[in-house]
């Protein structure tokens, strides 16, 4: 058995880094991470999430990115926060989503009675409220799913190296209390200025498009300075973070239900609430340029992979 789940997160993997079409510095990234754990990093993750859902009642997963020159959130990072939520609560954990004013809609959107925060965009404001939900929710696990994390300047990036700090909520202080508190860490990324990076700055700096150097004013690239400690890296990060819940599944033998045709209607949801694609810009099915059919070929892939 323990075979055949390794297997098939092998499989897994593949499939959710799969550099289509090829987006710069993505594969060093994952290769990187690969690197660090010597195993499958969807598995990696669903492991020490297994074992941390064993610490407590609660789990804070952290979503929303916000697009320019809209202000509204992308297609990427919510139905990733709705898969893997339906997962974790069938360990036992309570899900709470956190988010920002500006990301709001499209996440209640996905939020399926789950509590949703939102979380302020003023430095101070942030740091309080990250010591009054930490106190008062004592979660055993913090997950980030596709969200802004600041570089060593505190400044918030989108791929394109623009600062988009002034309407970001200020989320890292989460991470950054949650680790002083030794609250296990899990972030999902693609492109090294979210949220969870910090453990592969220098790859981040060397291999991406304006890691080292961004376009805004403070110059300091968009490599996010704050690690996890557990980091999947994937082409799309939902795709990562369905790829942790099928591993969650394969390891505990739980029913896996997110397919094609649910991707379809997840991402319609998406869309009517107002999220948009990063790429295109526009209020479509698409995630990071990726057609519909791309992403609920992904989807009947990895449902296949666990069900078979």
């Amino acid at each position: 058995m323990e075979q055949e789940v390794e297997q098939k997160a092998c499989l897994i993997d593949q499939i959710v880094s799969a550099d289509i079409p090829k987006r710069v510095g993505v594969h060093k990234l994952y290769e990187g991470a690969r690197e660090s754990v010597n195993k499958p990093l969807c598995l990696a993750a669903a492991e020490k999430i297994i074992a941390g859902s064993r610490k407590g009642k609660n789990c804070f997963i952290i979503t929303g990115f916000p697009v320019l020159p809209n202000k509204v959130c992308e297609t990427d990072g919510p139905p990733g926060t709705f898969v893997l939520a339906q997962t974790i609560r069938k360990l036992g954990l309570v899900p709470l989503i956190i988010t920002d004013e500006v990301c709001a809609d499209v996440v209640k959107a996905i939020s399926n009675s789950a509590s949703v925060i939102e979380f302020p965009i003023d430095n101070d404001l942030a740091s309080r409220k990250a010591k009054e939900i930490l106190s008062k929710y004592n979660p055993s696990l913090l997950i980030s799913i596709e969200r802004p994390g600041w570089n060593k300047k505190k400044v918030h990036h989108t791929m394109g190296g623009l600062s988009i700090s002034e309407f970001v909520g200020k989320t890292d202080y989460l991470f950054e209390m949650a680790r002083q508190l030794r609250i296990v860490t899990f972030a999902v990324g693609d492109g090294g200025n979210e949220l969870g990076f910090g453990t592969m700055t220098n790859a981040v700096e060397k291999y991406v498009p304006f890691g080292f150097k961004c376009q805004c004013r403070c110059g300091g690239g968009i490599a996010a300075e704050m690690p996890a400690d557990s980091l999947v890296v994937a082409r799309i990060s939902n795709w990562g973070a369905y790829g942790i819940a099928a591993c969650i599944s394969l390891l505990k033998q739980l029913t896996y239900v997110h397919d094609g045709q649910s991707e379809s209607e997840l991402l319609e949801r998406i869309i009517t609430a107002g999220g948009i694609d990063s790429v295109t810009k526009k209020a479509e099915p698409f995630v990071d340029g990726l057609s519909l059919h791309v992403n609920s070929l992904v989807a009947e892939l990895i449902f296949k992979i666990v069900n078979v």
